[in-house]
C-alpha cells in the first residue's frame, strides 16, 4: 500500500510510537486514527482502498482549508460566530438543566381542555376519520344476515361472534372501535375508492356490498369528516407538549428577570 510504505520511512520515535499517514505542515494523520475510523464504518470494504480513500481526502480536506485560510484575511466575523455558538450552546445546556432540576410540569386535564377551546383552528381535520369494524365474507359463507345484524349492533356479544365467524369461515375481520381509523386506510381494505367509501359513509354509518365473490361490510361507530374539529383523546399529547413547552419558556423567562432584578439590586450591573 502506498500510503503505509511512505510512512514507514518516517521516525516512530518522533510520534510516540505512532506511525503517520500523511501530513500538512504541523498537522499529522496517524494509522491508528484510520484504523478506528475502518472499525466504526469500512468493515465488509476492502482495507486497502479504504485506507487510500481516507487518506486522499483528509490530505484534500487540509489543503483546502490551508487555501480558505490564506484567502479570509479577516476572521473577526468567524471569530464572533464561534463565540455566539459557544454561549448559545452554554445557555442551551444550562437551561436545560434548570428545566430538568426545578421545573414539573405537571399538566392538569382542564388545562388540556381550555387550550383545545381556545384554539379550535389548530385542530381542523386533514382528511375524514372513523371508528367502527370492517369485514370481508366470502358469499358462500353460511348466516351472512346474522354477520350483517352483529356489525350493526356492534355490543360486546355480537364482536365476540366476529370474532369467531372470521376464524371459522377466514373471513378478513378488523375491529377499530377504540382508535381511529383514516378513511383512505379502510378504503385500501376494499374494492372502492376513498371518496366512494367517503360518501357511503355521509349518508349511513352501516356499508355493505358485493364484489368479485365476496360480500364486503363497513360500520362507522363514530364519523368526523374533513374540515371538523379532531378530538380532544387524539391531540390532547399534542397539546401536552404544547403546554410543556410554553412552562418551560416561562419558566426561563422568570429566571432571566430574577437574575436581572438581582443585579440591579446588588449594583451589580448598570443600565444607562
Amino acid at each position: 500500500m502506498a500510503v503505509l510504505a511512505l510512512a514507514s520511512c518516517n521516525s516512530e520515535n518522533a510520534h510516540k510510537g505512532r506511525v503517520p499517514l500523511a501530513a500538512i505542515g504541523d498537522a499529522f494523520l496517524y494509522k491508528d486514527e484510520v484504523e478506528l475510523m475502518y472499525a466504526a464504518y469500512g468493515q465488509g470494504t476492502d482495507s486497502v482502498a479504504f485506507f487510500d480513500d481516507y487518506v486522499e481526502r483528509w490530505v484534500a480536506e487540509r489543503l483546502f482549508y490551508k487555501k480558505a485560510e490564506e484567502n479570509v484575511v479577516s476572521t473577526t466575523e468567524i471569530d464572533n460566530m464561534v463565540e455566539n455558538y459557544r454561549r448559545g450552546l452554554i445557555l442551551s445546556i444550562y437551561q436545560d438543566r434548570l428545566i430538568d432540576q426545578q421545573l414539573v410540569p405537571d399538566i392538569s386535564q382542564d388545562e388540556i381542555a381550555a387550550f383545545y377551546d381556545a384554539n379550535e383552528s389548530m385542530f381542523e381535520l386533514e382528511e375524514p376519520m372513523f371508528k367502527g369494524l370492517f369485514m370481508k365474507v366470502s358469499d358462500k359463507s353460511p348466516n351472512l344476515s346474522r354477520v350483517r345484524a352483529w356489525c350493526m349492533r356492534r355490543g360486546s356479544e355480537d364482536l365476540e361472534r366476529l370474532e369467531k365467524y372470521s376464524l371459522s369461515y377466514q373471513s378478513t375481520y378488523e375491529s377499530f372501535l377504540e382508535e381511529w381509523r383514516t378513511v383512505a386506510d379502510v378504503a385500501k381494505l376494499t374494492p372502492i375508492t376513498e371518496y366512494q367509501l367517503s360518501e357511503r359513509l355521509k349518508k349511513r354509518e352501516t356499508i355493505e356490498f358485493k364484489h368479485d365473490g365476496s360480500t364486503y361490510f363497513v360500520c362507522a361507530d363514530t364519523i368526523i369528516h374533513k374540515g371538523d374539529r379532531k378530538p380532544l383523546e387524539m391531540v390532547s399529547a399534542e397539546i401536552v407538549d404544547l403546554l410543556v413547552n410554553s412552562k418551560r419558556v416561562d419558566f426561563i423567562k422568570e429566571k432571566k428577570e430574577a437574575l436581572y432584578n438581582d443585579a440591579l439590586i446588588k449594583g451589580d450591573v448598570t443600565v444607562f
